[in-house]
């Protein structure tokens, strides 16, 4: 099953409670390009990582797949006997999102596996135990998400938009990027409220425009490579808008066409050979 990167177009912080969590505003998407996650039955639960980012995963009971599998499995009342396979594609700790979507697909795959029928409510209320963003990873569309992550309202683009997406061939801590966000001392974002649900490029990009990324100027703070990689994406041809996604560092460029999309993954990747560069579809 595909994992999908997941992307925050944008990212909006619109508050935070007296229990720490801070309250979010973000325009997400997914990819034809991600993780590659299978399940077979099995005597025990395990999991073997291969792919070009395996070394930066470990297997332990901190691992998403494995803790997904727990709850699920304790959830429907089965022994967690699975066997999983996870290629991992997606750059580790780099906003967009690869823990959560291979968590995502690991419930939905035990789902399909054993037949099981749970709610989309109790899901997300499972999925809310693992991270704020596991409810719109198993959703696995393009949503304008807020709360903790709780909140989702799902869109459906008309158009075809691509996506490049860059990352500077390092990893980045969220929590890091939070707390250097709290020293700079911004103010809290307006959240906002979309009615529509079929939408066209032009309305994302509008919504866009007049949005940003609340975390990239800490995450720059800390790691101004990630200036480096927007900079970059801005001289490409055909760009619609650039940003960073999530706490970094993967940044991305948006286009309307497949050729401008490849073409300027041709231009970052022969003058950038050590970043990692992917140019892909939004699904």
């Amino acid at each position: 099953m595909l994992a999908p990167a997941k992307i925050n177009l944008d990212l909006l912080i619109t508050g935070r409670r007296e229990d720490g969590y801070h309250l979010l505003d973000s325009l997400v998407v997914f990819t034809e390009f991600g993780d590659e996650l299978y399940i077979e039955k099995s005597d025990s639960l395990s999991l073997d990582i291969t792919g070009p980012f395996s070394n930066g995963l470990t297997v332990n009971e901190d691992n998403l797949v494995l803790r997904a599998a727990k709850l699920i499995a304790e959830e429907a009342k089965i022994q967690p006997n699975f066997k999983f396979h996870l290629v991992k594609n997606l750059p580790v700790s780099s906003g967009i999102g690869g823990g959560s979507s291979d968590a995502a697909a690991a419930i939905k795959l035990i789902i399909e596996l054993f037949n099981l029928e749970i709610s989309d409510e109790r899901l997300n209320e499972i999925g809310l135990k693992l991270g704020a963003d596991i409810p719109v990873c198993l959703l696995g569309q393009t949503s304008h998400m807020s709360g903790i992550g709780e909140k989702l309202v799902p869109f459906d683009i008309k158009d075809d938009l691509y996506l490049l997406l860059v990352n500077p061939s390092i990893s980045v801590s969220t929590p890091e990027i939070f707390k250097e966000y709290k020293i700079e001392n911004h103010e809290f974002d307006k959240e906002r409220h979309f009615s529509k649900n079929e939408v066209h490029l032009p309305f994302i990009l509008d919504a866009l425009n007049n949005s940003h990324n609340s975390l990239q100027s800490a995450a720059v703070s800390k790691k101004s490579v990630i200036q480096d990689v927007i900079s970059a994406i801005d001289t490409t041809e055909g760009l619609l808008l650039s940003r960073m996604s999530g706490s970094g560092a993967t940044c991305f460029g948006i286009y309307s066409s497949e050729k401008d999309c490849h073409n300027a993954y041709e231009l970052i990747i022969k003058e950038k050979n050590n970043w990692w560069v992917k140019s892909t579809k939004v699904i």
